[in-house]
């Protein structure tokens, strides 16, 4: 039965399953950060997410999908009979918080959750709550983004946060900036609107930006964008294109001291801080960048239940040491991960990265 007993018997053969194998093992391969197809951007199920760790050999994983725990519903189904998976499973989530001065994308893992905790499920309706308040204010943002109101004029279309909410109903997906970006290609798309029409006209308007430290900091975004998007049927109607050109960061959010120019980046939206999450499970804190890790620090000292930090693929260290030093300064525990989204397997080129000695990984379990 998919029930609080049963995830913490779960959790507890988990527990003792993983110290087995560090007792066989000098090391284990893990990867403890990976999004399945609950979180909005992610691409690959359950499913394909252990076929293609079991494939590589690894030991542990974890998914941690976007202020979600919906996976566990299907995950429940490959252990309900009492046998664990190969690799194991921990549960965990990928939590959204807010804090202004981490800027955009401050993210906390937990793991060792149990879906089923009443904790655990509070905090995930605080946020899902706080995304439907985002995605009010990104509409009317979209009134104040002069780009998309020209081709809404000259095209008769018309788009509303109700009939988006409509949308999210019937595919089943939860309001995320990619979601949004799905909902507008599908109107763009019914006109014939490509990605690179709407950059144009994004491009236009930039120009007759008055404040010269947006209109540079756009115009250099949107050459970046230019170059990376070959012109070609694939990114017509691409998403993630759509989502990089409207959603520009580091402009137009709450502490922006200047009118709005329309970009869909919301910073602070009701999502949970730091003082609000939970404190019964511990926290790893996520992909922390090098210029980040001043701030990192300063939450640790705030938050008793953060006791690690995420080392993850993704992220490039001019040097590295500043990760460790802070790592040691407060006995953290390191854990590895990929944040992978999708099952093309690219970040498990090199897989010494996600190994962890067995003895360190011992010390997380217990």
């Amino acid at each position: 039965m998919n029930n609080y007993q049963f995830w913490e018997e779960y959790l507890e053969k988990v527990r003792k399953e993983i110290l087995k194998l560090c007792s066989k093992k000098e090391k284990l391969l893990i990867d403890i950060h990976i999004h399945s197809n609950y979180s909005a951007d992610g691409k690959q199920s359950v499913t394909q997410i252990l076929e293609s760790t079991k494939e590589k050999g690894f030991d542990v994983i974890a998914i941690t999908d976007h202020d979600t725990i919906d996976a566990y519903k299907e995950l429940f189904e490959f252990v309900k009979d009492g046998n664990l998976t190969t690799p194991i499973v921990i549960p965990g989530i990928e939590f959204t918080i807010d804090n202004r001065d981490y800027g955009n994308q401050c993210h906390l893992l937990q793991l060792f959750i149990n879906p089923k905790d009443t904790i655990i499920i509070k905090d995930v309706d605080v946020n899902y709550k706080a995304m439907f308040n985002r995605s009010k204010k990104q509409f009317l943002r979209l009134k104040e983004n002069m780009a998309i109101q020209d081709i809404l004029k000259i095209h008769r279309l018309s788009i509303s946060y109700e009939e988006y909410k409509e949308y999210l109903v019937t595919n089943q997906l939860p309001p995320e900036y990619d979601t949004l970006c799905f909902y507008l290609i599908e109107k763009f798309k019914s006109k014939k609107i490509t990605t690179f029409d709407i950059l144009d006209l994004l491009e236009k308007y930039n120009e007759y930006d008055c404040y010269e430290d947006r209109k540079s900091f756009k115009s250099k975004r949107y050459k970046q964008l230019r170059d990376k998007y070959e012109v070609n049927d694939n990114n017509y109607y691409n998403s993630r294109f759509l989502l990089s050109m409207l959603a520009v960061r580091e402009v137009d959010d709450d502490w922006w001291d200047k009118p709005s120019s329309g970009s869909l980046s919301v910073n602070s939206f009701g999502q949970l801080k730091l003082k609000d999450i939970n404190e019964k499970y511990k926290i790893f804190f996520a992909h922390p960048t090098e210029k980040s890790l001043k701030v990192v620090e300063e939450m640790i000292k705030n938050k008793k239940n953060i006791v690690g930090l995420e080392l993850n693929i993704r992220n490039k260290y001019e040097d590295i040491t500043n990760f460790y030093n802070l790592l040691n300064k407060y006995k953290l525990h390191k854990v590895i991960g990929s944040d992978s989204h999708d099952s093309t397997l690219q970040f498990y080129s090199d897989l010494s990265f996600f190994e962890i000695a067995s003895e360190d990984f011992k010390k997380i379990i217990n």
